[in-house]
């Protein structure tokens, strides 16, 4: 499978706008349609079909759901700005 020289011209012409050199650009995307032509040669058909890199459940922990209680001061404490009643303290954003 390769592309004319009309077709590599009428894709840079509609698809891009920057300008581009034809004969690099028809090269390279003839270079790319040989590659999966070879690639097409390739036997496959004693390979299952991949749905999943992870097909065995043991691979995966079970979701274990905590709930943990946070007072605000402890929520505040993690906070390294000032602290002024019970809020944290941030300079004037608005000058």
């Amino acid at each position: 499978m390769s592309l004319t020289q009309e077709q590599i011209e009428k894709l840079s012409k509609n698809l891009s706008k920057i300008s581009v050199d034809n004969e690099k650009i028809a090269w390279d995307v003839n270079w790319i349609l040989n590659y999966i032509d070879l690639l097409n040669e390739v036997d496959t058909s004693w390979i299952q079909p991949t749905i999943s890199v992870v097909e065995d459940k043991w691979y995966l922990r079970e979701d274990i759901i905590e709930v943990k209680e946070i007072t605000r001061k402890e929520l505040l404490a993690c906070s390294n700005q000032k602290i002024i009643a019970d809020q944290i303290a941030i300079t004037n954003i608005m000058k």
